[in-house]
Parts: structure tokens; sequence; C-alpha cells
């Protein structure tokens, strides 16, 4: 009976950990795409091109916030 319970609590807190990561990935994304198109902005009104990583604003942002949101966990 109780390794069922242990199961449970274990089922229980990955998926806790799972929406955890999931909302901070989220909050990232939002950050990361400010700033990618921020930097994209400036970047044209200086006159250089678009993109440096061949990426949309999109995929970049994603990206970055997934690179910086796996950060959080390490502590």
């Amino acid at each position: 009976m109780k390794s069922s319970r242990c199961r449970h609590r274990s089922r229980v807190n990955d998926w806790r950990d799972r929406v955890e990561y999931r909302l901070l990935v989220a909050l990232s994304f939002v950050i990361c795409l400010a700033m990618v198109t921020v930097r994209r902005m400036a970047s044209v009104l200086r006159g250089r091109p678009r993109s440096e990583t061949g990426q949309g604003v999109v995929a970049e942002a994603w990206s970055a916030a997934h690179a910086t949101a796996g950060y959080a966990f390490l502590a």
C-alpha cells in the first residue's frame, strides 16, 4: 500500500514540475520575444541585416526561452 502512495506522490510531483517548467518557459518566451523584437528593430534602424541566426522572431524567442528556462533548475 505504501509503494502505491509513493508512486502517486511521485507522479503528482512530476506533473507539478512539468507545469512549473511550462509556465517558466511561457514567461521567458514573452520576455525573449520582446527582446528579440527590440533587437531586430534596432538592427533594421541601423541598416544591418534583419536576422543573424536565420530564424524567425518567434522561433528565436522560443529557442532562447527554452535555453534560459533550463538554468532555473540548476540551483
